[in-house]
């Protein structure tokens, strides 16, 4: 009995001590030349988990995210692939779809989510800030570094942004885990795996 007690207490402090370890060493680099790295980062593929939470409702659920350039294809479902939605776009329209059809928008793909879903989410903003780095079309953000002089947290309009944790992608610190929030809305992001893109994203005329 002693001995099972002792393996269980084992294997629950190698656990914990394998939790605290980083998945990379910090790279040598400041914000400057971080900088730079990241406005390379133009084509992506993120796939990770979704906590969004409103002053009303909560949901859940996985996160596949494509981008290339200003073009993007978000798919985000609840568990068991329940509630699945679709957004794809670009500079010039975007396409909500769900299990109830397609919903075609000009005005941007905020006020498209804010008319189906009845929440805003700064998708436009959100292509720069999942790769860690704040919206240049957007006024100039409030930000702090970390340490290793990565962004921290960043405020940028209403909406601020925090970064818990860094992976490594393409020999470029990005992140990990996104916490976004304005007075309204909450959303974390934890994100499991960053690639290049699988494929072209096709967008309807």
């Amino acid at each position: 009995m002693k001995c099972r007690a002792l393996a269980v207490a084992l294997v629950a402090l190698i656990a914990s001590g394998c939790a605290t370890i980083p998945s990379h060493t910090p790279q040598s680099l400041d914000w400057q030349q971080r900088e730079a790295q990241l406005q390379q980062l133009t084509e992506w593929q993120l796939e990770g988990r979704f906590a969004i939470r409103t002053v009303d409702d909560s949901w859940s659920g996985s996160l596949h995210w494509q981008q290339r350039d200003n073009a993007y294809d978000i798919n985000f479902s609840g568990p068991f692939g329940q509630g699945a939605t679709r957004l794809t776009g670009d500079s010039y329209h975007v396409v909500l779809s769900t299990s109830e059809g397609e919903i075609i928008g000009y005005q941007g793909p905020e006020q498209l989510m804010y008319e189906t879903l009845g929440w805003r989410m700064p998708i436009a903003s959100l292509q720069y800030w999942a790769v860690g780095y704040p919206d240049p079309a957007k006024a100039p953000p409030l930000v702090t570094l970390d340490e290793f002089d990565r962004i921290a947290t960043l405020q940028q309009g209403e909406w601020h942004v925090s970064y818990p944790r860094y992976r490594l992608f393409q020999q470029t610190e990005v992140p990990g885990k996104i916490v976004i929030k304005n007075h309204q809305l909450s959303v974390k992001l934890v994100i499991d795996h960053w690639q290049q893109p699988e494929k072209q994203i096709k967008t309807n005329e």
